[in-house]
């Protein structure tokens, strides 16, 4: 028999020209059919920064502040789905920016969730919230021998009160029945006398006793006091809280 039959013939049949035109196809292709789902595509740098974000989120729960994480990673989730959806399937890395988004959603709202519970159930009962921000700007004027207080301030002079602050460092750490509550940090890291319009110097009653907390904002309820000048330890204070409260 021919080599020109053989071309034409397998054991006696004709051979079909359909599968010279199907391997050709497949010859031609990147490799293996469906072979596209395992082609590499660059990852955006944007969504593996979005997922860590939504992990370290979880800080967010400590402190209010500390939930602008999870705010830039809702930020670098979105931007990193934005520059996917342009690259016109160049990129990768859809799944991780999902994830990270998804994650840094929950992160904001359950710290969100948590804080806000806190604000409107940790002042004590018949006790009145009051902020350093606000004291300090309550102008202390001295004329001669006396000091001229705002009217606002008198007026909380033995009222129950609630306020935020940070402890001024003492010599004792732990066993305090009073200690100074100052303003912000600036006080505390460099030891200054604070103004005195910064400051409350805090009697812990009924024999209450507390821990030094070092750079730690801590919370104070108890009774307002404006006792004139006031000496603890090298502090001199003029307003003093009688605390029943202390977290």
């Amino acid at each position: 028999m021919s080599t020109e039959s053989n071309s034409h013939l397998l054991d006696g049949n004709p051979v079909p020209t359909s599968l010279f035109v199907k391997s050709s196809q497949v010859s031609k292709s990147d490799g293996l059919p469906g072979s596209d789902e395992f082609a590499y595509k660059p990852v955006t740098p944007l969504a593996p920064i979005s997922l860590f974000m939504g992990v370290c989120g979880a800080a967010g729960f400590l402190g209010v502040p500390a939930m602008a994480i999870a705010g830039m990673g809702i930020v670098c989730a979105l931007l990193a789905l934005w520059v996917i959806a342009r690259s016109e399937n160049s990129l990768g890395g859809s799944l991780v920016a999902k994830l990270g988004l998804a994650l840094s959603l929950l992160m904001t709202v359950g710290a969100g969730a948590l804080h806000t519970y806190i604000y409107f159930t940790e002042v004590p009962e018949g006790h009145q919230r009051i902020g350093f921000s606000w004291l300090s700007k309550q102008e202390v004027v001295q004329q001669g021998n006396d000091l001229l207080l705002p009217p606002d301030v008198i007026e909380l002079n033995e009222k129950p009160i609630f306020i935020k602050g940070y402890m001024y460092p003492s010599r004792q750490r732990e066993g305090l029945h009073e200690f100074v509550l100052v303003k912000d940090t600036g006080d505390c890291c460099f030891g200054r006398q604070p103004k005195l319009s910064d400051m409350i110097v805090v009697h812990m009653k009924d024999g209450q006793t507390v821990k030094y907390r070092e750079q730690q904002l801590v919370s104070v309820a108890g009774t307002f006091r404006i006792a004139g000048v006031h000496q603890a330890g090298d502090i001199v204070g003029l307003y003093t809280l009688d605390g029943t409260h202390f977290r």
